[in-house]
């Protein structure tokens, strides 16, 4: 078994942020705004990881924050000026919204300024296989691929979540490279998973064991969870992991990779 190093590869993406801007890649006059409707507690911890990544490397930032207790239409108005001022170079809305009426304002992001990749249009593009720019998320996987030379044609890949921030658009990308893939919506511990390359995205506390995974299998976990103050993934890392190839954990695994490859998005790199 070999475990991923997300913080390394993170540095070695960074050094690639760092030399891009450095070459003029972040206009003078734009910010990479993050907008963020209530207070989520999780949120607050990854809003700021990227806060201080742009800061570090020199890439101008905003947090635009919105009181939950407006209505949908004032909350929306306030997201579209937000997006439509020339001062914004490149938008996230931090997900997840406090409520689900309030999902509309993805699509409020324009392709250009979409560094989530999140909106209708920006997913169609993406899902009718125009692979220019990929979400973060899906940039992640794919590194994680070439890096440890694991190719799925052929091969088989089980997606445990299917949200819309990383199970709908990873079991595309995998299903493009040639995997057969198995999305599970609704795992429950202690069900065999038979697969080449496992992707956890479910957000359910240790929902995993490794003893339930195949051997040899290669896993990704994106799950983060709050467990008395500390974040926890989907993978149970304290069962038996030594029959699998490489993992990805949560933390450190994922979450680093995503923050970078969002930067590099708004760069256009």
């Amino acid at each position: 078994m070999i475990v991923f190093d997300g913080r390394y590869h993170a540095q070695k993406l960074e050094e690639t942020i760092s030399e891009a801007v450095k070459a003029g890649a972040a206009a003078p006059y734009v910010y990479l705004v993050i907008i963020q409707v209530g207070d989520n507690v999780a949120s607050e911890k990854y809003i700021n990881l990227k806060l201080k990544l742009c800061e570090k490397v020199g890439v101008r930032t905003k947090l635009i924050k919105i009181h939950t207790n407006l209505s949908d239409t004032e909350i929306l108005l306030q997201i579209q000026q937000v997006i439509d001022s020339p001062e914004t170079g490149g938008c996230i809305i931090q997900m997840p919204l406090p409520r689900l009426s309030l999902n509309s304002a993805l699509d409020l992001i324009p392709l250009s300024k979409d560094l989530d990749m999140l909106s209708s249009k920006s997913m169609f593009q993406f899902t009718s296989g125009n692979y220019q720019k990929m979400p973060p998320v899906v940039r992640s996987v794919d590194y994680f691929l070439k890096t440890n030379g694991i190719d799925l044609q052929g091969k088989s890949a089980t997606v445990v979540g299917y949200g819309q921030v990383v199970g709908k658009p990873v079991a595309h990308f995998l299903s493009s490279l040639g995997a057969k893939v198995n999305v599970l919506d609704n795992y429950k511990t202690g069900v065999p998973l038979t697969s080449d390359l496992l992707i956890l995205s479910a957000g359910v506390p240790n929902l995993v064991n490794g003893e339930d995974i195949s051997s040899g299998c290669a896993v990704i976990d994106f799950g983060s969870s709050i467990v008395e103050g500390k974040t926890v993934g989907d993978l149970n890392m304290h069962s038996a992991l030594g029959h699998l190839s490489n993992i990805s954990p949560s933390p450190g695994g994922m979450g680093p990779l995503v923050v970078r490859f969002l930067v590099m998005n708004f760069l256009g790199i």
